[in-house]
């Protein structure tokens, strides 16, 4: 809800007048606004005191109406969010939007590789050969485990095309695109999901700020590992980008803080600060088969 229909709903609710002081600053000057256009509202002063008093009730619900065409208690409780908020808001992106579910899509070819809850089994390595993938739905509370470590991958190109996985990796790999949902991070923290989670980002401020909020949120008895591409700094030299670089720098300097104050750096991710930092480039996860 914006700020002048927050302060308009709060008038609503009381014929009385109400205080000026009642309403913050930019609420003030929202309905000071609203009031010089409309003839809804006017603002009176009695000695020190300034007051908004509605001069048409009816006007001003209809006006309200206009911006939100439902309230709460007009809808069902299991409707989805965003749904909900296009009747309240006339937008799906305003309020609550975040889903419900997340698909997590996973691959892997050693044999028996599951996931499995206290009744149900799924089959990753024996779906990935019969139809390319397997799908996961991710809800909070579930019981949801790996038997081997997973590794999660950002670009869609490392997902497609597996060919520089090393030959002995026996795990289940992830897709992700571009930022690591909410609702996953909470899922992972929820409970021991597997014995290790492998994170490949792209060596920039978005990847190690993955990587920053996947530590914060890892099950303490799940370890979590940073996925070095074989010679990643002569790569970083060759094939880094200064554009990105400028774009996610701060980033990656505020994810390298938290990092720190974790206490989970080590001397890779030093040395990516420095040469990164040194170059003013970020390298891309794709330049793995470079």
């Amino acid at each position: 809800m914006s700020v002048l229909s927050d302060a308009i709903k709060r008038l609503l609710e009381s014929p009385e007048s109400h205080k000026q002081s009642d309403f913050s600053p930019l609420q003030r000057k929202e309905l000071e606004a609203f009031a010089s256009s409309t003839r809804l509202l006017e603002i009176v002063k009695s000695g020190r005191t300034t007051f908004y008093r509605v001069l048409n009730p009816q006007g001003l619900l209809g006006y309200f109406q206009q911006l939100h065409p439902l309230s709460e208690t007009d809808l069902p409780m299991d409707l989805p969010a965003r749904s909900r908020n296009v009747g309240i808001n006339r937008n799906s992106k305003k309020g609550k939007s975040s889903h419900e579910s997340f698909y997590l899509l996973m691959k892997a070819w050693a044999d028996g590789v599951i996931w499995q809850d206290e009744q149900n089994v799924l089959q990753v390595t024996f779906t990935t050969e019969q139809f390319g993938a397997a799908v996961l739905q991710v809800n909070k509370g579930q019981e949801w485990r790996c038997n081997r470590a997973l590794l999660f991958v950002e670009n869609q190109a490392l997902f497609d095309q597996c060919d520089w996985v090393e030959a002995d990796f026996d795990g289940c790999l992830i897709y992700y695109a571009g930022q690591i949902p909410d609702l996953l991070l909470v899922w992972i923290a929820e409970r021991k999901r597997s014995q290790e989670i492998i994170l490949f980002p792209d060596y920039d401020g978005v990847g190690l700020s993955n990587y920053a909020r996947l530590a914060d949120a890892v099950h303490p008895d799940t370890k979590l590992s940073f996925y070095w591409l074989p010679n990643w700094k002569s790569k970083l030299v060759q094939y880094g980008d200064a554009d990105i670089w400028l774009k996610t720098r701060i980033q990656f300097e505020n994810a390298f803080e938290k990092l720190n104050n974790l206490g989970v750096i080590d001397e890779n991710l030093i040395e990516l600060a420095r040469l990164s930092q040194l170059n003013g480039k970020a390298l891309e996860q794709e330049s793995i088969w470079l």
